[in-house]
């Protein structure tokens, strides 16, 4: 068949021939023969590729292998020594065997099998029984020792030589050679799945489409927990150091001293409250980091208070203790005293006046006493209101503490959510796309298959047309796959 008659073709199968094969219909208006070798066929474990590796070794110039019976001049079908040829033998010669291309038979593993000669005489009958064609074929033995594979290659370099070039035949390779192409594209097609990664990016996008909102909350529940037993432990740490020092101070207080105190006492708060102040800070700057948000204005949330320590001491009530410390007081100046002027009492002429004496000096001694025991008495008390005013001072700090904290967690809280949102708003966008990329995908697909069955219809009634022309079965061409 010429171009011309590749042209009396239906106009569709002449332009899917022209789209998919341009080499093939080049070569048809050349006049140029297809090329063309030998392809090897037989049951499993027949011993193919032994065969056809001893043909290669004999003469590597002499015969071409072809992967596919389309294009083949000639076709080797190997047989097993074993036993004799069965239903997978003949439907393996049924699939490659074309009229057009003739068949040379060998009879493998010869040297192992004694009984190969009643084998071949029986796959002899067979061949003939099974197709006229086959009724005179030659079946040559073969051996893995290299026995019999020289007249193997002469059989079928004559074979090869022997068959006439038929256009009609070209133009069915090139059809068939068309038809493969468009199989095997469509069946790539469908083994594809469209938009893989396009889909495995949407499933990671919704997995975390809230920006980990929940873990986040979460984590930073944890972290304000731990926040807040860390702040209320150095609270509890500045109370302590304000009241050991307010202790000791008053320890060695005078009356002056415990006098103004109340200022001293509100001004070691101060401190104190600066340092608290700097730990809520760092703190809370620290919780702000590891929660990965940015609040604006973090220190607007709850305003440091000012340190406020309550009035000074009542003064002090007094009762029977300092009454009966008067009376000791006077009891021991006096006993004193007469202890310091008795040497004077040896005297008579001083003996009168010892007894002034006695009562000036049991005066200050009492006097003295009194004052001293007033001055323990305003060291206690002044220690005991500086302790209640630490407790009061404490109960602002720790409530300052919580306020803060409360702020902080949510701001903290407000941050992540509306980042949430802003993330939610981006994946929702992007599994937009997502969807709209993945339905183009799809009908691109789709179309691909569809253009690939119109082409694979337009073939296979070329197809028809060539093997009617050939004197061809019409022969399903997936059968060619076995």
């Amino acid at each position: 068949m010429t171009t011309q008659q590749l042209s009396d073709l239906p106009a569709e199968t002449v332009d899917v021939v022209t789209r998919w094969n341009p080499d093939g219909v080049a070569r048809l208006k050349s006049g140029e023969a297809p090329q063309r070798g030998v392809f090897v066929a037989g049951p499993r474990r027949a011993g193919k590729t032994t065969l056809a590796g001893g043909l290669r070794a004999l003469d590597a110039s002499a015969l071409t292998f072809v992967e596919d019976p389309i294009d083949a001049r000639v076709v080797l079908m190997v047989l097993d020594a074993a036993a004799p040829l069965g239903r997978e033998e003949l439907s393996v010669l049924d699939v490659v065997a074309r009229p057009a291309v003739p068949v040379v038979f060998a009879l493998s593993k010869t040297d192992v099998h004694r009984n190969w000669a009643g084998v071949s005489e029986r796959n002899r009958a067979l061949l003939a029984r099974h197709a006229a064609r086959f009724a005179d074929a030659e079946i040559h033995p073969v051996a893995a020792g290299g026995s019999g594979v020289e007249a193997l290659l002469s059989a079928l370099l004559r074979a090869a030589r022997a068959q006439a070039p038929d256009p009609r035949s070209a133009t069915l390779t090139v059809l068939e050679q068309t038809r493969r192409m468009i199989v095997a594209t469509a069946r790539s097609v469908r083994e594809t799945e469209p938009g893989a990664e396009l889909r495995a990016e949407r499933v990671r996008a919704l997995t975390l489409r809230d920006g980990r909102r929940t873990e986040r909350v979460a984590q930073l529940r944890g972290q304000v927990q731990l926040a807040k037993v860390e702040l209320m432990h150095e609270v509890a740490a500045q109370c302590r150091a304000a009241g050991t020092t307010a202790r000791a101070e008053i320890d060695r207080a005078g009356r002056g001293t415990l006098a103004g105190y109340p200022d001293r006492l509100a001004e070691m708060v101060r401190e104190k409250s600066g340092a608290v102040d700097a730990a809520v800070t760092a703190r809370l700057d620290d919780l702000r980091s590891r929660a990965g948000v940015t609040v604006s204005a973090p220190e607007t949330a709850v305003p440091l208070p000012e340190p406020v320590v309550p009035d000074g001491p009542e003064p002090r009530h007094r009762g029977l203790e300092d009454r009966m410390t008067i009376l000791i007081g006077a009891s021991a100046g006096l006993g004193l005293g007469r202890l310091v002027v008795s040497p004077l009492s040896m005297v008579p002429a001083l003996d009168i006046a010892t007894i002034p004496l006695t009562l000036a000096l049991g005066a200050v001694a009492a006097w003295w006493l009194t004052r001293a025991r007033g001055h323990v008495a305003e060291r206690a008390h002044v220690r005991q209101w500086a302790t209640e005013a630490l407790v009061h001072v404490r109960s602002r700090w720790e409530q300052f503490v919580l306020g803060r904290l409360l702020a902080a967690e949510a701001q903290v809280s407000e941050a992540i959510i509306a980042e949430s949102r802003v993330c939610a708003r981006d994946v929702d966008e992007r599994v937009a796309q997502i969807d709209v990329e993945l339905r183009r995908l799809v009908a691109r697909r789709n179309g691909q298959l569809s253009s690939c069955e119109r082409d694979l219809g337009a073939v296979d009634r070329g197809l028809q047309e060539v093997r009617l022309q050939l004197g061809e079965p019409n022969r399903r061409v997936e059968r060619l796959n076995t």
